[in-house]
């Protein structure tokens, strides 16, 4: 048998690490939104996304699934460079951009889902999986709020009673908005103004909330079988 080369041992290396490299993208994209903000690479903060399209690629199983995934990447990267030509100071995407990274990040959710709740040991993979998870229902919902924000504008109420200006996107602040929520924070800052938003900010909480419970009581429950069989 051959030796591996340099190079097939690093991508090998990737595949067996894929959640836990979605882990620090995503870690990396969310602490990272307001800084690159104030700092003024407010189109950082897409380029960070589409990374984490581009890492959620990697996890998605399933021959159709992983054409749908692809084909919503492509459309995500589609608008992100449309937005880059026509107004490249802020770079954000159009609501249809928008739209195809939801569908994407519900992809990719399904995936940590199914390696969460399958029998078998606990690994680092499916640790990894479980805090992904959780954090891409804070990323995914802060993208939705950005939708409702564009169709709906005045859904939410920034502080000052004003919308974020020219060079401080709704996604970054409600990529903080999101967390805030998703954790039950609270700090109030940022407020949701119309239904839609309201019923969405409500749906947030209790999925955290909801989340914490069932994985954990998974994860114990997972880690339980595997001492007995010990």
């Amino acid at each position: 048998m051959n030796p591996k080369t340099p190079s097939q041992s690093f991508f090998t290396s990737l595949g067996e690490n894929r959640f836990g490299l979605l882990f620090v993208s995503l870690l990396l994209t969310i602490s990272g939104s307001t800084i690159l903000a104030e700092l003024g690479f407010i189109w950082l903060n897409n380029l960070l996304i589409l990374l984490n399209l581009l890492v959620l690629l990697s996890i998605i199983t399933g021959r159709w699934t992983l054409r749908a995934g692809v084909v919503f990447f492509f459309l995500s990267l589609f608008y992100t460079v449309t937005s880059s030509v026509f107004e490249l100071k802020t770079f954000t995407f159009e609501p249809y951009g928008q739209l195809s990274s939801v569908i994407l990040l519900f992809l990719g959710t399904l995936t940590c889902f199914r390696v969460i709740f399958r029998s078998g040991r606990i690994d680092r993979e499916r640790l990894f999986a479980s805090l992904s998870l959780y954090l891409l229902f804070g990323l995914i919902f802060a993208i939705i709020f950005v939708v409702v924000e564009e169709l709906l504008p005045g859904s939410f109420r920034y502080p000052g009673n004003q919308s974020p200006g020219s060079e401080i996107r709704p996604l970054v602040q409600l990529i903080y908005f999101s967390y805030v929520t998703l954790a039950t924070l609270g700090y109030g800052d940022i407020v949701p103004v119309s239904g839609p938003a309201k019923g969405l900010v409500i749906l947030e909480a209790i999925i955290g909330q909801m989340y914490l419970v069932v994985v954990v009581a998974r994860l114990v429950s997972l880690y339980e079988q595997t001492e007995s069989k010990e």
